[in-house]
């Protein structure tokens, strides 16, 4: 049944067939004389065969065909290699039938082979996509990798311009004072005893100031020191504001009396903090010198405080110069170096801000400046309140 069938489908579909054998690139077709010659091959055959087409045929070779006994029409069935020893082979199931001097070779893939190598690739395309995901896992874990090391990167150039900020204040914030003491003192020694009293003491006041000077200098930098190696103690408790503020301008009002500026401070209600009174103090003990510091006699200073949500905001305002726009974004930047007179001509030491900032993110809390030029500066910052 099965031939009557293929025989029926032959005599009424014979162009289609003929069309198909001819282009289809699966069904390899050739057909060769018992001399070798090539009397017809399909499209699939000509891709796999190399040169001429009878030395094209490796294992076996046509010779070896030939040879086969010819009883039967069928007088190869197997896998026939095709193409060339010096490039690429071609392997295909093939069967080879003889008819007279005629040679009739049909092949191709076979299905269960085909099966197996989609299955392969099936596999292999799995496995693909398996280690593009991983590469993509990868690429990201290098790309978050590198991201770290930038930003360690960047840390260690903050920690290089902070040494190199620290050297910057040793070498010239050191330099002034002691050169003025070595200077004075040296005039003092060479003519002490035609000094008049009077003068003696103005030069001794100068050294003084000029000691004075360095002494603040040499606190700021080791509280600096030891902030910034988290050596400070930092013992937060509870502490009433308004005492605190009160104690920090008691030391300071003679400073400010002598250049006739008036200290005033409001707490608004019974505000306690949690912090560490040393830090806190050190923070208003700054702020409050800088606006001394840059208020012109006859100017005003004020210190409040507000509640603002779970926090106290401290403002210390003052009516001195105020500060460039330019400025303003750079006063608590370590890699800035920011030290200008105040209006009697005051020295600083370039770190007061950098510890007011330590001091006060140490409590969670932070500190910014508003100011405008001629008009004075509100130096503001928040701490957490004892609730």
């Amino acid at each position: 049944m099965p031939s009557k069938a293929i025989s029926s489908i032959l005599s009424e579909w014979t162009d289609e067939f003929n069309l198909t054998l001819l282009k289809n690139t699966s069904l390899c077709v050739a057909l060769f004389s018992a001399g070798k010659e090539l009397l017809f091959m399909n499209n699939s055959m000509k891709a796999i065969m190399k040169g001429d087409p009878s030395k094209s045929f490796i294992n076996p070779d046509f010779d070896k065909i030939l040879s086969l006994n010819n009883d039967v029409p069928l007088v190869f069935d197997g896998v026939l290699t095709l193409g060339d020893y010096n490039s690429i082979n071609t392997s295909i199931v093939a069967q080879v039938y003889r008819k007279d001097d005629r040679l009739l070779v049909l092949g191709g893939v076979d299905t269960s082979q085909l099966i197996e190598q989609n299955v392969t690739m099936h596999h292999l395309n799995r496995e693909i996509s398996n280690l593009q995901r991983e590469l993509i896992k990868e690429k990201h874990i290098l790309e978050n990798t590198l991201s770290q090391l930038n930003q360690a990167n960047n840390a260690l150039k903050e920690l290089n311009t902070g040494k190199d900020r620290f050297i910057s204040i040793l070498a010239h914030d050191l330099k002034s004072p002691l050169g003025s003491m070595l200077g004075f003192t040296g005039l003092l020694k060479n003519n002490i005893t035609t000094y008049s009293k009077e003068k003696i003491k103005s030069q001794v006041d100068i050294v003084y100031n000029a000691t004075q000077h360095t002494l603040n200098l040499l606190d700021d930098i080791l509280l600096w020191v030891k902030a910034e190696s988290d050596r400070l103690p930092y013992e937060p408790q509870k502490h009433s504001l308004d005492k605190i503020i009160a104690h920090v301008l008691k030391n300071l009002r003679h400073i400010a009396e002598n250049k006739n500026i008036l200290i005033h401070h409001d707490v608004a209600g019974d505000l306690h903090i949690f912090g560490d009174i040393n830090m806190v103090q050190t923070v208003l003990r700054n702020l409050v010198s800088n606006a001394i510091k840059f208020t012109s006699p006859g100017g005003r200073i004020t210190v409040y405080a507000i509640q603002e949500g779970s926090s106290a905001r401290i403002t210390v305002s003052d009516t001195g110069v105020g500060i460039r726009p330019e400025t303003l974004n750079k006063l608590f930047n370590i890699s800035h170096k920011i030290t200008t007179e105040g209006t009697n001509g005051e020295k600083g030491t370039g770190l007061g801000l950098l510890l007011c900032k330590e001091f006060v993110e140490k409590h969670g809390g932070k500190i910014w400046v508003e100011s405008e030029l001629g008009k004075g500066c509100d130096f503001k910052f928040t701490l957490p309140l004892f609730l």
